[in-house]
C-alpha cells in the first residue's frame, strides 16, 4: 500500500497532537547503526527534529487558518446565499407584484378602450344624428329662403307693378306738361278711339298689341318739324330694361304700318345699360324726370323716307285721324 501526501499530513496532525509519541518513531524510524552514528549527526538530527517540529507547528497553524478562513468563507457564502435567497424573493416578490400590476393595467386599458369604443359610438351616433337636424335645418332654411325670395319676388313685382301703375296714372296726367315742349297739344289717345281709327287697316291681333300699350298719346307737330299729327307710343315702367325698349319699338312700327308718325317711348325713374343700348339702335325716346333724352334722333328715324311713304300711303288710304 503507498504512502500519500494525506498519510503523512494525518501523521503529521498525531505526532502535533501526542508529542510523546516522537520519541518511538524515532525509534523506529532510526535504526541502531543510526543512533550509534557520531554525536554530531545526532546533534544534526536534533536540529532537524526541531525543524521538522517547527514545520509541523506552521503546518498546523497553516491548517487552522485555513480552517478558520473555510469557516469564514462558508460562514460567507451562508450570508451571500441567504442574501440571493431573499434578493431572489424580493424579485419573485416585485415580479408578482409587477405582474399583478401589469395585469390591471392591462384591465384598466381593456376598460378605457371599451369605453372610449363607446363614447365613439355614441359621439359618431351623436354627430350623425346632429348631421341630420343641420341637413332638415339647411333644407327647411333653403325652403324659407326660397319662400322669402318668391315673396320678396312677388312683392318687388306687385310694388313694381303698382308703381309703374302710378308712373303710368302720372304721366297721363301730366301728359302735356311732359311732352307739351315736343308736340302742340298732346293728349292721351283713348283705346276705343284706336280701335275706331285702326280698323280694316290691321287686324285684330295687331291692333291688340298697341292698345295694350301703358299710353298712347296724340299731337300736332311743331315747326320745323311740318305739319301734321305725330304720335307717341309710351311704355311706363320704374326701371326702363330691354323688354320696354323693345314692347314701345314693335307698337310704333305697328302704327307705322297704319300710317302714321310715331316716335316710340320708355317711360320710368331709372334706366339699365342695356335698354340705353337698345333705344339708340331702334330710336326710342326715354323720358326721365320730366326729361326726355334721344328726342330728336327718334323724331330723325319717324321722318326718314321709308316712314314717310308708308305714312304717305295711311293719309292716301283716307284715314280720318282727328
Amino acid at each position: 500500500m503507498a504512502f500519500t501526501v494525506n498519510d503523512l499530513q494525518d501523521l503529521t496532525r498525531l505526532l502535533i497532537e501526542r508529542p510523546e509519541w516522537l520519541s518511538e518513531v524515532r525509534r523506529i524510524v532510526l535504526t541502531d547503526e543510526l543512533l550509534a552514528l557520531p554525536r554530531e549527526l545526532v546533534e544534526a538530527q536534533r536540529r532537524t527534529d526541531k525543524r521538522f517540529a517547527e514545520l509541523v507547528e506552521i503546518q498546523r497553524r497553516n491548517e487552522e487558518q485555513l480552517a478558520e478562513l473555510r469557516r469564514q468563507t462558508d460562514a460567507r457564502f451562508a450570508e451571500l446565499a441567504e442574501a440571493q435567497r431573499r434578493n431572489e424573493e424580493q424579485l419573485a416578490e416585485l415580479r408578482r407584484q409587477t405582474d399583478a400590476r401589469f395585469a390591471e393595467l392591462a384591465e384598466a386599458q381593456r376598460r378605457n378602450e371599451e369605453q372610449l369604443a363607446e363614447l365613439r359610438r355614441q359621439t359618431d351616433a351623436r354627430f350623425a344624428e346632429l348631421a341630420e337636424a343641420q341637413r332638415r335645418t339647411e333644407e327647411r332654411l333653403e325652403q324659407l329662403i326660397m319662400r322669402f325670395e318668391q315673396i320678396q319676388q312677388r312683392n318687388d313685382d306687385q310694388f313694381a307693378d303698382i308703381r309703374g301703375r302710378l308712373l303710368e296714372i302720372e304721366y297721363r296726367n301730366k301728359v302735356g306738361a311732359i311732352f307739351g315742349g315736343r308736340l302742340r297739344r298732346p293728349r292721351v289717345v283713348d283705346a276705343g278711339d284706336v280701335w275706331e281709327l285702326l280698323r280694316g287697316r290691321l287686324d285684330e291681333g295687331e291692333i291688340r298689341r298697341i292698345v295694350a300699350a301703358d299710353l298712347i298719346v296724340r299731337g300736332g307737330l311743331l315747326p320745323p318739324q311740318g305739319e301734321g299729327e305725330l304720335w307717341l307710343v309710351v311704355e311706363v315702367s320704374g326701371v326702363i330694361d330691354r323688354n320696354d325698349v323693345a314692347r314701345a319699338a314693335e307698337r310704333a312700327a305697328l302704327l307705322r304700318k297704319a300710317g302714321l308718325l310715331v316716335v316710340p317711348v320708355a317711360a320710368g325713374e331709372r334706366l339699365t345699360q342695356g335698354a340705353m343700348t337698345l333705344s339708340e339702335a331702334f330710336g326710342v325716346a326715354l323720358a326721365r324726370d320730366g326729361a326726355l333724352a334721344g328726342w330728336d334722333e327718334a323724331m330723325a328715324k319717324a321722318l326718314s323716307p321709308g316712314e314717310s311713304r308708308a305714312r304717305s300711303r295711311g293719309q292716301d288710304s283716307g284715314m280720318r285721324l282727328e
